[in-house]
């Protein structure tokens, strides 16, 4: 269930995406497999790890965070923490696709809806 209500909508999100697109995703290999995450350019290796590892991450529960939910196209921002609950209490049967990053977008978490983690930076 997407339950947002610890979440503030982004009010540019249509040009904070097309920044994060133009910066991380290959977009003739989008447009044949559909996921941002399974279209990052091929000079990012991501480290892949379990999605339970996500509070492990070394960053801040506080630090302000921008998640992006690629399936209902929203933008939030949210602290770091609240992202980790809302995708630690995911059930089995949700899928989710998001993106984690903050404002200098030199990070990325994506959270696939194949129980894991790719972090880009971290």
């Amino acid at each position: 269930m997407y339950d947002f209500t610890a979440y503030d909508r982004v009010l540019n999100a249509p040009w904070l995406m097309e920044r994060f697109r133009d910066r991380y995703v290959d977009r003739k290999r989008l447009r044949q497999v559909g996921l941002m995450w399974n279209s990052f350019f091929s000079q990012y290796k991501p480290r892949c790890l379990p999605t339970e590892e996500i509070a492990q991450l070394g960053i801040s529960r506080d630090k302000k965070v921008f998640f992006y939910s690629e399936r209902i196209r929203m933008l939030c921002t949210a602290s770091f923490g609240a992202v980790v609950d809302y995708v630690e209490q995911l059930e089995l049967w949700e899928d989710i696709d998001a993106y984690l990053f903050d404002g200098t977008m030199d990070w990325v978490v994506a959270v696939t809806h194949e129980d894991a983690i790719l972090c880009l930076g971290i």
